[in-house]
């Protein structure tokens, strides 16, 4: 099997072992992603349920990644600046906008990987065409064999881009689907603690 693997990627030119080693890039990006909104979704639901269940309900202290991101937003708010409930809306806003980019993590790469597999298998097919013009222009059209390996690689490299690219870029969109229902549940709880807040 590992002979037949070398044997494909050889066929496929530089272009495949650049494909290869993107996709396992973009994979790795996506188990992490995904185990980590997984936690964090966890401890979201969490925190709203007790929130529903206790009105002095107050989430655990941040604790690494296995804080609440409602935790991580209460505990970012300067209390000392605090005097009124629009200054508590400003801090929040401000500790969510800042949160953002910790939840979104290595997603804005992913799609950018998933954008370039498609492109990657293109110029793999532009170098096995190049490859075919020089066989012509060295032999003419009378070496058949020497011509089909550079078909061959230009076939090769545009699936394997395209196939790899299919289900990162879908399973991209999952994981945004589960970062805006993240999103929203941390609103929520936001404006819970706020709600509170702003009567004591």
């Amino acid at each position: 099997m590992f002979t037949d693997f070398l044997d494909l990627m050889a066929r496929g030119g530089p272009v495949m072992w650049v494909i290869f080693i993107t996709a396992w890039v973009a994979l790795i990006m996506l188990i992490e992603r995904a185990l980590q909104l997984h936690l964090w979704i966890g401890c979201a639901l969490r925190d709203q349920t007790a929130f529903d269940a206790d009105v002095t309900f107050r989430p655990a202290p941040v604790n690494g990644k296995r804080s609440s991101p409602i935790a991580i937003v209460l505990s970012g708010i300067r209390r000392e600046e605090v005097t009124d409930k629009e200054d508590l809306a400003k801090q929040m806003n401000i500790q969510l906008a800042e949160l953002m980019p910790r939840l979104e993590g290595s997603l804005p790469t992913i799609a950018i990987i998933g954008s370039l597999l498609p492109m990657l298998g293109l110029l793999g097919t532009v170098t096995g065409m190049i490859e075919v013009f020089d066989v012509i222009a060295l032999h003419g059209t009378g070496n058949p064999q020497e011509m089909a390996h550079g078909i061959s690689q230009a076939l090769l490299t545009t699936a394997s881009g395209l196939i790899i690219a299919i289900p990162v870029i879908f399973a991209h969109h999952l994981l945004v689907g589960r970062l805006r229902f993240l999103l929203a549940v941390t609103e929520q709880s936001t404006m819970v603690v706020y709600n509170r807040e702003s009567k004591e």
